[in-house]
């Protein structure tokens, strides 16, 4: 819709046409209906308009066993909902009239341009991700009945683009760098260079490695439900983890603590909160960029990103990658797919493996 000027409407004022237009149509229908009705229709004329405005839809959504469960009917992860929560409060701030609109008056030119004006001021990750989050609850209330009027979801197959993705894994220097600096003489954190191995050397969450307990590990192995997932994963634990994990036993032992957790905030012997491990994660990330610049783009998420880089160049195959960390195979091709392609090592090994098949004398002839 335009303006006579020429100027597209923005959303704001498309939801406001939509709105208006409604109300004259139901006004205009109500002056032409007979004077009087039967008795049994009467009330249903009279009755006012079901409304329920998006801020509903939201609330009902939020409540509804879809969002609170996963599939295998384990609670789903706090933190989870809270992205969702945070995703939809993108969408409230923005134009606070469409929150308190009718769902039923969106259309999918007004979705495609609150996703351009988000995208132009937000981001294009925001923007994806509040449209995205608005289509689910969509489908939501349509398949529960609670949105009237809408015969398609307007927030689906939008065309949004995808957000480059991020192909960063860390090196083994910035590794031992980040460890150096979690144990010299400015911190003094072993307990949070032994979270940095457990990053690497399990590939698991943050959510899961941050509530890990000592009852995991059995006979040399560790086993983990993946909040998020639900998968079961039973690796060995690594070598180089293991000795984080002696060591650490041995200061609780000494300060005769006893706790279910297998990793512990030592300054106050209780188990790490999200808040503290990622505040100290960020002030030791900052002390290590002084001296090697390139560990100031780290970021928490990519430990587990790296434990599959690495295992990949340890020529790992990709199930038994995800054997370890849990991905499914396409979400392990994905990582791979950004990050192997840019290590020269892996160049390398090809290189090699060619010139080796080549040497062998080996049959490049197509079978008839």
């Amino acid at each position: 819709m335009k303006h006579p000027d020429g100027r597209w409407f923005s959303q704001g004022e498309a939801l406001d046409w939509s709105n208006a237009f409604r109300r004259a149509l139901e006004a205009a229908k109500a002056e032409s209906a007979p004077a009087a009705l039967p008795a049994s229709i009467a009330p249903l004329v009279s009755k006012p308009a079901v409304t329920y405005p998006m801020s509903q839809l939201f609330e009902d959504w939020f409540k509804s066993p879809r969002v609170l469960k996963r599939k295998d009917g384990a609670p789903r992860p706090p933190a989870t909902i809270k992205d969702y929560k945070q995703k939809a409060r993108v969408l409230e701030l923005w134009d606070p009239d469409m929150w308190a609109s009718e769902i039923s008056a969106l259309d999918q030119s007004i979705c495609y341009g609150l996703y351009e004006d988000l995208w132009k001021s937000k981001g294009l990750a925001t923007a994806r991700g509040a449209l995205t989050i608005l289509g689910v609850a969509i489908s939501w209330g349509l398949r529960t009945g609670r949105i009237k009027g809408l015969t398609m979801n307007p927030a689906r197959d939008l065309d949004m683009q995808a957000p480059a993705a991020r192909a960063r894994f860390i090196t083994r220097e910035e590794f031992d760098h980040l460890v150096a600096t979690a144990e010299g003489e400015k911190f003094r954190r072993p307990d949070f260079a032994d979270m940095l191995y457990c990053g690497v050397w399990t590939s698991q969450r943050q959510y899961d490695r941050l509530r890990l307990q000592l009852s995991a590990f059995r006979k040399g192995r560790f086993v983990l439900r993946q909040s998020k997932t639900g998968a079961i994963v039973n690796p060995p634990v690594a070598a180089p983890y293991k000795a984080r994990m002696d060591a650490a036993a041995e200061r609780r032992k000494i300060k005769k603590i006893i706790s279910p957790y297998a990793h512990m905030n030592e300054s106050t012997w209780a188990p790490w909160n999200h808040w503290t491990y990622r505040n100290l994660f960020s002030e030791i990330r900052a002390e290590a960029a002084k001296t090697m610049p390139s560990c100031a783009t780290i970021m928490e998420k990519d430990l587990r990103a790296t434990g599959v880089t690495w295992m990949a160049l340890a020529k790992n195959t990709l199930p038994q990658i995800c054997a370890v960390s849990g991905h499914s195979l396409q979400g392990a091709h994905i990582i791979l797919k950004h990050y192997l392609a840019l290590h020269p090592e892996m160049a390398t090994t090809a290189i090699g493996n060619l010139v080796e098949w080549y040497e062998s004398g080996s049959n490049s002839d197509m079978a008839v």
